[in-house]
């Protein structure tokens, strides 16, 4: 893990980057099911064809490309944001 990766310790998972891709925001994160990228959205898909990296239950509320942060809620119940260090 890198010095400014950040592991959520509720969740398990792993912030390595957050990066705006069109219009689109989006986070790289490592999940218990596996490496890849998330956007906002109820099970954090990026598209249609994208892996399911999130638990059932989780969704993302926001990325803010700017702070390096995401925003996740469990069963739409919003949990504490975390950044990248």
């Amino acid at each position: 893990m890198d010095s400014a990766d950040v592991q959520d310790p509720k969740t398990g998972f792993t912030l390595t980057g957050v990066l705006l891709v069109g219009n689109q925001k989006r986070a790289m994160v490592s999940t218990p099911s596996g490496k890849g990228v998330i956007c906002v959205g109820s099970d954090g898909r990026c598209g249609e064809d994208a892996p399911v990296l999130l638990p059932n239950g989780w969704s993302v509320l926001s990325i803010d490309v700017a702070l390096g942060c995401i925003r996740l809620a469990l069963n739409e119940e919003p949990q504490e944001p975390f950044c990248i260090a």
